[in-house]
């Protein structure tokens, strides 16, 4: 160590170029050692001493105090300690700036969830209002429905009475027009009976009408020697330039029934409330405006099966007399076209004029049961009641197919049926406006006809007293 000493150089003398103590490094040598057998290896002085033996900064250890650190040696434990201090300080530290923080987030916590729990709360009840209001808008809907259904039936019951009000308007229209002609032909057949009637002066003899517009008797009598009344306009249920003409149809359940229903009974008002009898307006003479108006009157009940007009001609018996007798066309005529010529001659019931009164129609090859009846829509209300059980015609049971079941017309066996036929003066038309005669219309009719000629067998229901109330009533 001596000889490391004296071959290293030593710092300029003087007391100037002399570091103080103060300033002298504290820590471990870090000078190699220059032996070959120790290269690599440091000095072991682990704190610098001044030699003050030696002038300049050197060590006991022989080196200078450059290769000293400035850091005074510690020990391993007390550095450990010292760290381990530092630590717990900071973790302190550290500690309560985070509770203090976390005390805050709390804080901030429980009142984002008071304020939370407030905004849930009045979100239920906002949510229960709102429900409330949609069960309120819900209830008036279903009351604004039903009101509306009800409005729908009373508009289609009202759109029914108007249809109704149309055809009677144009019913009476042709009721008018009759009753023109009839006073006409009553005004020709006094003056053409005049003379007789002035000859003989009897308490039989007809009263005079009262109305003073009218001035002729309501039933004159007619001879043979009388003459023949003016001829009468062409038959037609229309007025003249007009091809519009009403009808009051009837659609039988069966082509086979002998005689329609007769009216205040059951089966009348079975058929009347299910609108087998209408009043059907026709826009044109031809058979298609025919076909048309007959299929869209009856769409409900024909469902598009054929039909065919049935040939109708008045009972002359003495206990059916008046009594409309129905039989099938002639097969050579089924085919036909039904226009109003055709009608004419060979289907239609006649008033005293000549003009269509009434038609009755059935289908070709189907027939309709009371069950299919009953299942039928409502055409006319308030005839419900006759729709209950009947021993006499209810017979079907519900178990059999409507195939299988017999037409509305079968009720009684043919031996029973006059039985129930009423005389011709308890008669009345299916029309509310039935056309009646006087027996001098009648037989100005026969006269007009030409003398010689066969008798033909009239197509109306005479009814006298109908006939005075009406010429009363002009």
């Amino acid at each position: 160590m001596s000889r490391s000493n004296k071959s290293s150089p030593s710092p300029p003398q003087g007391l100037a170029s002399q570091p103080g103590e103060s300033k002298l490094p504290e820590g471990s040598c870090h000078y190699l050692l220059p032996q070959q057998e120790l290269k690599g290896q440091r000095c072991g002085c682990v704190q610098f001493t001044l030699n003050k033996s030696i002038p300049s900064a050197y060590c006991v250890c022989g080196h200078q105090s450059c290769f000293h650190t400035n850091e005074p040696y510690v020990p391993e434990r007390d550095y450990l300690a010292g760290k381990l201090r530092a630590l717990q300080i900071s973790f302190t530290t550290l500690e309560e700036s985070f509770v203090a923080r976390l005390s805050a987030l709390e804080e901030l916590v429980e009142k984002s969830r008071e304020e939370a729990s407030l905004e849930i709360k009045g979100a239920y009840q906002n949510l229960s209002r709102a429900w409330h209001s949609i069960g309120e808008v819900e209830r008036q809907n279903h009351e604004t429905q039903i009101r509306l259904s009800h409005h729908s039936e009373r508009i289609e019951h009202v759109e029914d009475e108007v249809r109704r009000l149309d055809n009677r308007q144009l019913e009476l229209n042709d009721v008018d027009i009759g009753l023109e002609e009839r006073i006409e032909a009553l005004e020709d057949l006094d003056e053409s009976s005049t003379p007789t009637r002035h000859r003989r002066t009897s308490d039989h003899d007809v009263p005079m009408a009262s109305h003073p517009g009218v001035d002729v008797p309501l039933f004159p009598r007619v001879h043979a020697a009388a003459p023949a009344i003016r001829p009468r306009r062409a038959p037609t249920s229309a007025p003249e330039g007009n091809n519009l003409w009403t009808v009051h149809i009837s659609l039988l359940p069966t082509s086979a029934l002998p005689f329609p229903f007769e009216r205040n009974t059951n089966a009348y008002k079975r058929c009347l409330s299910r609108g087998l009898h209408q009043m059907v307006v026709i826009n044109d003479r031809g058979a298609e405006a025919f076909n048309s108006a007959v299929s869209k009157a009856f769409s409900s009940l024909l469902q598009g099966r054929p039909w065919m007009p049935l040939q109708a001609e008045l009972c002359n018996a003495e206990t059916l007399q008046g009594l409309p007798m129905i039989r099938r066309l002639d097969e050579s005529l089924i085919h036909g076209r039904y226009d109003f010529e055709f009608l004419h001659k060979h289907c239609a019931v006649l008033d005293s004029n000549g003009l269509i009164d009434s038609l009755y129609i059935a289908m070709r090859f189907d027939t309709l049961s009371w069950h299919a009846l009953r299942r039928a829509p409502v055409f006319l209300p308030g005839l419900e009641p006759c729709w209950a059980w009947d021993a006499v015609l209810d017979r079907d049971d519900d178990a059999i197919d409507d195939s299988d079941r017999p037409s509305a017309g079968e009720i009684l066996p043919p031996a029973l049926t006059t039985n129930l036929k009423r005389a011709a003066s308890e008669m009345s038309r299916s029309s509310s406006f039935g056309s009646g005669t006087a027996p001098g219309v009648a037989a100005a009719a026969i006269i007009s006809e030409g003398e010689g000629s066969r008798p033909k067998v009239a197509r109306v229901v005479p009814n006298m007293n109908e006939n005075r109330r009406r010429v009363e009533t002009v």
